[in-house]
């Protein structure tokens, strides 16, 4: 029997905040809510940039998108207005209304767009028009959501992702994940001394949770060594609860690309199927990884062999998205004979928001709203 590590044990359950009592205090300290996850789904997903953000109705969009879970980049004419202290899912960037362009700066990682009318710095017919044009150009598709993107850097990998391996059971197995030449390398040594046998990676739960009820499932670009890895998804913030998993094979030294559809993904407690828990995917709370010499039901994983490992992933994404606005024009006058042909001509979804009629409160709420709604798209709303 090999000796067992009790140290990577308190390690691997302090990493995730496991322990209820410790992790209750640190929550009660830190003024935080047990339930991180908001009262209608788990946060929406996508980068929003709100042109005309300093604008009375532009600061409610930008407040309506806060409150739905969005990330937001808020075009301003001058960034000195700018509050001092800011909300960490906001930036601001400086934008000249007279010659309004969309630059890599402004445009980076944007999904979608809200522009709103601004008495101030009004954008002119000729501004507006260039504007929608360019956009059919800067905007990705909603088809695909990039959850996790490996290629590129990122110093928050290691506060993200963690090692649960056979240890939490008395296993000896030991693993890990880091950032390698353009993709996360998960990698280790898997044992099965002490009757253990899997080794895994799990992300720490998504606070608030992801709202992925808009896509078939999720994706992953990876190269194995031949192994059979299991992907687990959570709707449960707790440690110990249920996990949806679907086991996939990999090819030597080949990169390939996984498509598990949600519909497809089995409920397991504790390595046992269970009946009666369909999934949420309003409420996506973490992701794991995991060879393990079991699939399920005590069926033993026929492509196992313990020992070194090791699994490339260069991107984890949503894929099979719903078509929804991108490009949303809050609209404070008549509607102008060309903005429609306009909008129509990008090929981009869109819907309009007409806010004559409206509070613009109820306005503002209106334009976030339809960016989920697959029924808006090519409609005038509010008119």
């Amino acid at each position: 029997m090999a000796n067992w590590d009790p140290g990577r044990f308190l390690n691997t359950v302090g990493y995730f905040g496991a322990i209820p009592i410790f992790s209750d205090v640190q929550r009660w300290l830190a003024g935080e809510s047990k339930d991180r996850s908001s009262n209608d789904g788990g946060r929406s997903v996508g980068l929003v940039l709100v042109v005309g953000a300093s604008s009375e109705i532009g600061q409610l969009v930008v407040g309506q998108l806060l409150k739905s879970g969005y990330r937001v980049r808020a075009a301003i004419s001058d960034l000195s207005l700018a509050p001092f202290s800011v909300p960490a899912n906001i930036e601001f960037v400086q934008v000249d209304f007279n010659s309004l362009n969309l630059s890599d700066q402004m445009m980076t990682g944007v999904r979608s767009m809200i522009i709103c009318p601004d008495p101030q710095n009004a954008l002119s017919p000729a501004v507006l028009n260039n504007l929608i044009a360019a956009s059919s150009n800067c905007l990705a598709p909603v088809t695909q959501l990039e959850l996790f993107d490996f290629t590129q850097p990122d110093a928050n990998l290691q506060a993200t992702w963690g090692a649960v391996d056979d240890v939490v059971m008395g296993g000896v197995s030991e693993s890990g994940i880091r950032l390698a030449d353009g993709f996360a390398l998960f990698s280790g040594n898997v044992s099965t001394d002490n009757s253990g046998g899997f080794a895994s990676v799990r992300t720490r739960n998504f606070e608030p949770s992801f709202n992925l009820s808009n896509y078939r499932g999720i994706e992953l670009r990876v190269k194995g060594d031949g192994q059979r890895y299991k992907l687990f998804v959570r709707t449960e913030a707790k440690w110990d609860g249920v996990g949806y998993a679907h086991s996939f094979d990999t090819i030597v030294d080949e990169w390939i690309t996984i498509q598990v559809p949600f519909q497809d993904l089995v409920p397991i407690f504790r390595a046992k199927t269970v009946n009666d828990a369909p999934l949420d995917t309003t409420q996506i709370c973490s992701l794991q990884l995991m060879l393990s010499k079991f699939e399920y039901d005590k069926a033993l994983n026929p492509c196992f062999t313990p020992g070194l490992f090791s699994l490339q992933i260069e991107s984890i994404s949503a894929y099979g998205g719903q078509n929804v606005p991108q490009l949303v024009v809050i609209n404070s006058i008549p509607l102008p004979v060309d903005l429609v042909p306009n909008l129509q001509a990008t090929n981009l979804p869109y819907s309009i928001v007409q806010a004559g009629n409206l509070d613009i409160q109820m306005a503002a709420m209106i334009a976030v709203k339809s960016l989920s709604q697959t029924e808006a798209v090519g409609q005038i709303l509010g008119h």
